[in-house]
């Protein structure tokens, strides 16, 4: 997995399952190579649920365990909302505007 990692259309409790196994292989494949903050790029997502966002805290939670951080940037407005709806702001790289196209 790319440093710099797009997130799918589609973040939910059907696609989260294949998400997690990739993130794991990456987080335990090249623990010395990440870098000291983490870019996930959140453009595409159109769809997310509870459990996108419980596996998003997850890899932030992963990260940090390695004195890593996780910073989303280019949210989407679902995603952006979503975050910014049960207070996970600080997951997101720059302020979101709900009202940004």
């Amino acid at each position: 997995m790319p440093t710099a990692f797009a997130l799918p259309t589609e973040l939910t409790i059907y696609t989260v399952g294949e998400l997690r196994t990739q993130w794991l292989a990456w987080l335990t494949a090249e623990p010395a190579d990440l870098p000291g903050t983490c870019h996930v790029d959140g453009a595409g997502v159109d769809d997310i649920d509870g459990a996108g966002l419980q596996l998003l805290l997850s890899l932030a939670r992963a990260l940090g365990n390695r004195q890593r951080t996780l910073q989303i940037v280019n949210p989407s407005r679902p995603l952006g909302s979503a975050c910014e709806a049960l207070g996970l702001a600080a997951l997101l790289a720059a302020p979101f505007a709900a009202g940004a196209a």
